[in-house]
């Protein structure tokens, strides 16, 4: 779709509700629920309150969602497994029902809304739905049709829900089937009277005047881009204070036919393709923008790729806006451009010259690779008859430069859990290690990590790679140790990066370097680690991501850490 679309205006029109940093996600977002930034103000109510055995746990699912799951028993007169959460009273005022976007297991659930009206000590507002396994349904619950119940029978003479009393809302199992139960959900938003008063504040007009974003809106007309079908988008959107920043030239650039591409690239930096509310947002360190470019986050300075966010967490239908006071420029330049411009590859230059793989890795070519450029220390370290001579051997020189080039874009925090990648060839590939606490690449190491291309990444290593062979085919018995070694490597880095942080109060990022490490390990495969630590590794993986307790996390992870390389040592990895 383009980017300027009704969804759009949507966007800008929540941003019209911006104020605080700290207040805006109250206002802008109370009336979708959504699940991006996991599990929070969400709780289990079950019939253990009276004496029943049911289970049910509440997990972030993949891609932003709620997972609800469980199994349900009618031992002791239970059968009953609730979720529901708490929301201000006026959420829902002038909204007609609720519609859900769930995913479920063929059963029948019900939804349970409560109202200050009618408090009851077990019940409430109750419409049941059925599901279909294993697909993704939209299921709406019209407010005039929820029926007022408690302990299972009807209340006579009940008022008729008021949508602006609903205090929380919730989805309950008691289907009278014993058994396990599982239902993910999207979302869940209101429809009616509700959804007609946002839409129509989403005019062009009203958000131009009080949205301060005319000049995004300027430019996002001048711009058509593609995003993914059906993705939910996070969108870092410049007010016009921050576009003003740029030269008038270069405004005028980016709104012509000859600087279209440049505008789409810069837009494409500033949408990152999952929906993070901003408490999820300055737990990363970086992010992948839709330019394929990293985002740097700095959650002391509370900003992104040194833009300050000035409001956050503005919902809209299709993910969520923080608005920022500067311009996210990406690396507009080729490979090629910067290591022509760049003096610390000046031989590198002369040698790709030589073997003519410019071509590969300008502009035209837009990749994505990764080059791992010998610095000239490193060409330096070749005796010099032995460097002319190979700078002189076109073919000899064309097979060492493609040692140094990756059909594929990888970065620094990307290669332990990768382990190795084929070379531009095909023929060889490179093998990525740790050696005293430095990431290496065939043994050398990477000195400067991740200068962002516009088709591509570099990495500075110190030395020049051989020209690289096919590898040889590798049995299932020895694959087991290596592969077993990569992943104990992985934890003990994360922990002795980890343990630092934690002690100096930064739970936060040792959770998130704790939890990028266990998903690392969890991608080698059972050949690495065994199918029961990957089991007990993926459970801690959820477990963590059900807590917002950044500590509890931290020591979630660690813990799950200490039992995998406690398996290794004993089988002898």
């Amino acid at each position: 779709m383009k980017l300027f679309t009704s969804s759009m205006i949507s966007i800008l029109a929540s941003v019209l509700l911006c104020g605080p940093l700290t207040a805006v996600a109250q206002s802008s977002a109370a009336s979708n629920l959504e699940f991006d930034s996991g599990t929070k103000g969400w709780q289990t109510v079950l019939d253990g309150v009276m004496g029943g055995r049911s289970t049910g746990r509440i997990a972030a699912g993949e891609g932003g969602t709620l997972r609800f799951t469980g199994e349900l028993s009618l031992e002791n007169n239970g059968g009953f497994s609730q979720i529901r959460t708490a929301v201000p009273e006026g959420t829902f005022s002038g909204a007609t029902g609720i519609v859900l976007r769930v995913k479920g297991d063929g059963r029948s659930y019900q939804c349970d809304i409560r109202s200050s009206r009618l408090r009851l000590m077990a019940g409430g507002y109750q419409s049941v739905f059925q599901t279909k396994a294993g697909e993704w349904t939209e299921v709406e619950i019209p407010f005039d049709q929820c029926v007022a119940n408690s302990f299972g029978q009807r209340i006579r003479n009940a008022p008729p829900l008021d949508p602006a009393s609903i205090e929380s809302v919730g989805i309950t199992l008691s289907d009278k089937k014993e058994g396990p139960f599982a239902i993910e959900v999207d979302w869940i938003r209101p429809v009616g009277q509700a959804t007609a008063e946002r839409a129509a504040a989403g005019s062009l007009a009203s958000v131009a005047t009080k949205a301060n974003l005319t000049t995004l809106l300027a430019l996002v007309k001048a711009a058509e881009i593609e995003f993914p079908k059906d993705a939910k988008l996070t969108i870092f959107a410049p007010t016009n204070e921050a576009f003003a920043k740029l030269p008038p030239e270069q405004v005028e650039f980016l709104t012509s036919a000859k600087g279209k591409s440049t505008l789409q690239a810069i837009l494409k930096h500033h949408v990152v393709a999952q929906s993070l509310e901003s408490s999820a947002l300055l737990d990363r360190r970086r992010l992948r923008a839709l330019s394929g470019q990293s985002l740097e986050i700095d959650p002391s300075a509370l900003s992104v790729d040194g833009a300050r966010l000035v409001a956050t967490d503005v919902a809209f239908d299709g993910g969520l806006v923080h608005v920022i006071d500067g311009v996210m420029l990406p690396e507009l330049r080729s490979i090629e451009a910067i290591v022509a411009e760049d003096e610390r590859f000046a031989t590198l230059r002369a040698a790709i010259g030589a073997a003519g793989l410019g071509p590969q890795l300008s502009a035209e070519n837009p990749g994505s690779w990764t080059l791992l450029a010998p610095s000239n220390e490193a060409f330096a370290a070749i005796p010099a008859d032995a460097l002319q001579a190979l700078l002189q051997d076109r073919p000899a020189l064309t097979a060492v430069l493609a040692a140094h080039v990756l059909p594929t874009a990888i970065r620094r925090d990307e290669m332990l859990a990768q382990g190795s990648a084929r070379t531009l060839m095909g023929d060889g590939t490179v093998a990525f290690a740790l050696a005293s606490g430095a990431i290496t690449v065939e043994g050398a190491r990477i000195e400067v990590a991740d200068i962002e291309a516009a088709n591509g990444v570099i990495h500075v290593i110190d030395r020049v790679l051989p020209a690289r062979s096919a590898a040889p085919a590798t049995g299932t018995a020895s694959a087991s140790p290596q592969r077993a070694e990569r992943a104990a490597t992985i934890f003990e880095l994360a922990i002795e990066r980890g343990v630092p942080r934690f002690n100096a109060g930064d739970a936060s990022s040792c959770a998130a370097l704790y939890e990028l490490a266990i998903a690392s390990v969890v991608l080698l495969g059972e050949d690495a680690i065994g199918p029961s630590a990957k089991a007990d590794l993926t459970k801690a993986l959820e477990q963590g991501a059900a807590h917002q307790d950044a500590t509890e996390r931290a020591w979630i992870y660690r813990r799950a850490m200490d039992r995998a390389l406690e398996r290794m040592m004993m089988s002898g990895a």
